[in-house]
């Protein structure tokens, strides 16, 4: 494999079903973190906060992998905070004038 001054080496990573040739380098910080390249978090769609599962390899490698949310509510729980009104109240608003419909067309049957 090609190195350069930057000690990155030309690796083969899976995605999707196609081997990408990706070239990235990192390093361990004093706090144990490691950053993840850009091109890389882009690559497989992770954002800030995304939580990963860490394997050790056999071979000394390391696999990171997107955790599964247990639950799917959590994939909504505050997805509608920046709507410019109240959802619940709209709901409501709205079951109100189904109610009052079905009362009006109920007096005009008998």
């Amino acid at each position: 494999m090609e190195t350069d001054g930057d000690a990155c080496q030309w690796t083969q990573s899976y995605l999707l079903g196609k081997m990408v040739p990706m070239k990235s380098a990192t390093r361990v910080t004093s706090k144990g973190q490691v950053v993840i390249p850009k091109r890389v978090r882009e690559q497989l769609h992770w954002s800030s906060g995304t939580q990963l599962g860490v394997e050790i390899m056999g071979d000394g490698a390391v696999r990171l992998m997107p955790l599964e949310i247990e639950d799917g509510i959590d994939l909504l729980y505050g997805c509608l905070k920046d709507l410019p009104r109240d959802p619940l109240a709209d709901l409501e608003a709205e079951h109100q004038a189904e109610i009052e419909a079905d009362e009006r067309w109920q007096r005009r049957g008998r």
